[in-house]
């Protein structure tokens, strides 16, 4: 892991500002990469590429940015190429030779080989930079499931620069306007979808996304999306059959993930994703010592740490709960909110980056579960009323539900249901009055403007509803939910302590597969990921393995009447002036005030909490 940056105009040689920006820039991204740092001008001024490093394999010879055997192509890149070995072993028969044993370096030898194409053969987490100098062109590139950031803006009439992080990107002439259109799409979803951010001048990679830069010019290609089939393969292996595959390619996925040269270790809630993980570590590391980290709160609605304490014992690995209570979590409140740059409204991040800190003091490198609600139909949403989607489609179900449930009181007993069937697939997918009430808090002229985010949001979604639900949403999810806000949070939390997180439910060969299964084998006694929960060893009990989800989520509702009700206040009070022009703040008044009577609007409130902070210091659109 590390942070990655740099400036490349093929046609202007960088002066004295940008070699300070350069400097800077390695100043604000030293957190991702603390062991060391290069920096290195190159194609007679006109390229500058810079690294800080968090050293994880060949900590004393990978030192970036890395070379081919000429020099003419050259690369920095944050992340790991799991698959690297295999690759360098192929590279080395076509002849060519290795300076390292950086698992980086194979990139550079392979884009000799494949060009662009390179991109086919990895297997990893990545976001990189590579110039070809022959050529003088720039690659950047992001890996398929969005696990390693990449922001970028034009410099210039011909020049882009880059970096891991957006603030790496902030000393910089850009644009420092509100993207109104982002900040519609941040309230209706609690993050920026990519190609966005909240400024009109920085714009980001998707995950599965990569960029050229050549002659002035910029293009960019979707190289993989996460697309589920229309149906089903027609050769599906059986539901036992498939199991065994699985167990098989996770096996596969963590072996590879093993791989460092620094200990390794986990983060254990006793969930089944990461009980998965962390018996697979213990099947291919017998006899070997890691340790396993839980995150343990007052809360007993939140603490989990019996069942992780549960599983650390019967696999033997070192086993840690930290314990948090609400001050520790939130002794880095603002400060956090800062480090993601962008508006980021997943009040999780707390939790998360106290447990990541904690973690960093015991090692380098965690395995995680995260990604297994995504490959396996794990959200509730998915599953709740499963057994029902048959009923709800029949024609005419949906308008006399409507009906029932509008007569329904909140209070009573099958509410949820009746509003289930009162929608139809397009209405579970996307929630058309939400986002039309959305809308109406713009003010003119900025409304259309924020019309347009909106309406990029429905396409997506289109694209999507082309699949039955949940088939839709789960495609929905690993496209946008899960790179655009579980990865970002993993990543900034962990980056901000040096800690690198590995995920072995982000596996292509592993997903295509799911994703080729018909959709009932995922669901199993009214719960989702039976087959991952079938997949388990046998010695996991049954109270763990038939287990309902349990998000990681702080008690954000109680916060906000209680710890945060100042900071909520004050954050309406001083809104923006950049804002106050284009949204009435009405709606979150009214939002605040019912929430202290009893209702709960944390997930929106904390949204204007975010979005109050972190637009306090740009001009308007």
């Amino acid at each position: 892991m590390c942070g990655i940056y740099g400036i490349f105009d093929p046609r202007s040689p960088l002066d004295e500002r940008l070699r300070e920006w350069s400097r800077r820039a390695q100043e604000l991204l030293l957190h991702r990469g603390p062991d060391d740092r290069g920096c290195e001008e190159l194609l007679q001024g006109r390229c500058l590429l810079g690294h800080t490093r968090l050293s994880i394999i060949d900590l004393e010879g990978g030192r970036q940015p890395l070379w081919n055997e000429d020099k003419t192509v050259s690369v920095v890149c944050n992340g790991e190429i799991y698959n690297y070995i295999e690759l360098r072993e192929e590279l080395i028969a076509k002849g060519h030779r290795f300076r390292t044993h950086s698992d980086c370096e194979v990139l550079v030898h392979l884009y000799e080989e494949k060009g662009t194409a390179l991109l086919d053969d990895l297997v990893g987490m990545f976001a990189f930079a590579l110039l070809d100098e022959k050529n003088e062109r720039l690659l950047l590139a992001r890996d398929r499931f969005g696990e390693k950031p990449l922001y970028w803006a034009q410099i210039g009439p011909s020049g882009i620069a880059f970096a891991s992080e957006m603030k790496a990107l902030m000393p910089l002439p850009v644009d420092k306007q509100l993207d109104v259109a982002a900040i519609a799409q941040f309230l209706a979803l609690r993050y920026i979808p990519a190609p966005r951010t909240h400024l009109l001048g920085i714009r980001k990679l998707k995950a599965g996304e990569a960029l050229v830069a050549e002659e002035g010019n910029i293009r960019s290609w979707q190289y993989w999306q996460p697309e589920w089939p229309l149906h089903p393969s027609p050769d599906a292996p059986s539901k036992p059959d498939a199991v065994r595959e699985i167990r098989r390619r996770l096996s596969e996925s963590v072996r590879l993930r093993l791989r460092s040269d620094v200990p390794l270790a986990a983060f254990l809630s006793g969930g089944i994703d990461s009980t998965y993980v962390v018996a697979t570590m213990r099947e291919l590391m017998p006899g070997q010592r890691f340790s396993t980290f839980c995150a343990s709160f007052d809360d007993e609605e939140l603490d989990e740490a019996p069942y992780a304490r549960m599983i650390a014992e019967r696999v033997g690995s070192d086993h840690h709960e930290i314990h948090f209570t609400t001050p520790q979590i939130l002794d880095s409140f603002d400060a956090l909110i800062d480090h993601y740059d962008e508006p980021f409204g997943d009040a999780s991040m707390f939790p998360t980056f106290a447990v990541c800190r904690a973690a960093r003091e015991h090692g380098k490198v965690m395995l995680s579960g995260d990604g297994g609600d995504e490959c396996f139909a794990g959200y509730r949403e998915f599953f709740r009323y499963y057994s029902w989607h048959g009923i709800r489609r029949f024609p005419g179900m949906n308008s006399a539900a409507k009906f029932v449930r509008a007569r329904w009181k909140e209070s009573w007993r099958g509410v949820g249901l009746w509003t289930f069937l009162a929608c139809s697939d397009w209405e579970l997918l996307y929630p058309e009055p939400q986002r039309n009430s959305l809308l109406k808090m713009f003010r003119d002229p900025f409304a259309a403007l924020a019309a347009e985010g909106l309406e990029e949001l429905r396409t997506e979604a289109q694209h999507h509803a082309r699949l039955s639900y949940p088939q839709s949403a789960i495609e929905s999810l690993t496209a946008g939910y899960l790179p655009e806000q579980i990865l970002v949070k993993v990543d900034r939390a962990s980056m901000k302590s040096a800690l690198e997180c590995r995920t072995p439910f982000l596996d292509r060969d592993l997903m295509e597969f799911v994703r080729s299964l018909p959709e009932h084998y995922h669901f199993e006694r009214g719960l989702g990921k039976a087959l991952l929960r079938r997949a388990l060893p046998d010695w996991v009990p049954d109270q763990i393995r038939w287990r309902e989800k349990r998000g990681f989520t702080p008690p954000l509702a109680t916060w906000l009447r209680t710890t945060l009700r100042p900071q909520m206040e004050q954050a309406l009070r001083d809104f923006p002036a950049a804002l106050r022009g284009m949204i009435d703040l009405e709606p979150a008044w009214q939002m605040f005030h019912e929430h202290q009577a009893g209702a709960d609007r944390s997930d929106q409130l904390f949204r204007w909490l975010v979005l109050s902070r972190r637009c306090r210091e740009v001009s308007a659109a």
